[in-house]
């Protein structure tokens, strides 16, 4: 049997490594992004480029398809009228029309920035409140959230993952605790793709010895990583912050640092640290 897969972000950086390295025999791969540029060509891809905010073309590219792969999206901190669009308004009609057309699966893009307001050191796993760092960090929470509601009331299976540093290997020190390399994230949307689950969120990370996060639940589900930052720990670099500063004392890096006027010191002494 032939299996259909949507990826959405095709064009962009986690995507053309996905379609590059996971299509397998049985599998056709519906690619899209807003332009055709970057997308591979040829068996096994179907390519239609177009805009997730548009509820008719999502509802095209979601015809006939047992799974999604959601990577589309705006990928930085920006102001919210940047972010509404994809991230959100975008999102949403991809999860409706997900349920609309009973897709199978939907796996979502999340980021490690949904809880980059912790201090460097902290561990955390999946009970950690959320903590976004930025509007981006808390546009790709309402991702998250959507991923539960559709799981919950119209049977959509929702796989988050929380991804990391995605880059062929780790440059700076921060990486060292979150870096997934190509090939983990790779064999993460697989586990995706063909887990028993109902709605997990799992952290996009490999076998890091220096990670921050507790993974056992993508262990659990079969998650097998290969790679660990560590190798690279005498080629990174520090970050460009200053010691004192939220981009080196929080968990989400120089994001943490734009416009911020919180208090530092509340935010790394321990209160309101989960655990303590």
């Amino acid at each position: 049997m032939v299996r259909h897969i949507l990826l959405t972000g095709a064009a962009g950086k986690i995507g053309q490594i996905l379609a590059r390295m996971m299509p397998r025999a049985g599998e056709i791969w519906r690619l899209t992004d807003l332009t055709l540029e970057g997308m591979p060509e040829g068996k096994p891809f179907e390519r239609m480029a177009g805009d997730l905010t548009d509820p008719g073309f999502v509802s095209e590219i979601c015809s006939d398809v047992d799974a999604i792969i959601h990577m589309a999206g705006q990928s930085h901190e920006k102001g919210w009228e940047e972010l509404i669009g994809p991230n959100i308004q975008g999102t949403a009609n991809l999860w409706q029309a997900a349920a609309d057309q009973r897709v199978e699966r939907f796996i979502f893009g999340s980021t490690n920035h949904v809880l980059g307001m912790y201090p460097v050191g902290q561990r955390l796993d999946l009970s950690s409140p959320m903590r976004p760092d930025s509007r981006y960090g808390a546009s790709k929470l309402f991702g998250e959230a959507l991923a539960q509601l559709y799981a919950d009331k119209s049977g959509v299976r929702g796989f988050v993952i929380r991804i990391g540093a995605f880059l062929e290997r780790p440059t700076l020190q921060r990486h060292l605790i979150m870096w997934i390399s190509h090939r983990d994230m790779c064999a993460l949307v697989r586990l995706g793709l063909e887990a028993d689950y109902h709605c997990e969120t799992v952290f996009g990370i490999s076998d890091n010895r220096r990670a921050c996060y507790d993974n056992r639940r993508a262990y659990a589900l079969g998650y097998c990583p290969q790679d660990d930052a560590e190798i690279y720990a005498g080629d990174v670099t520090e970050e460009a912050a200053e010691p004192d500063s939220p981009g080196y004392r929080l968990q989400g890096g120089s994001t943490c640092g734009r416009e911020f006027l919180g208090n530092l010191a509340y935010l790394v002494d321990g209160k309101g640290i989960v655990g303590r």
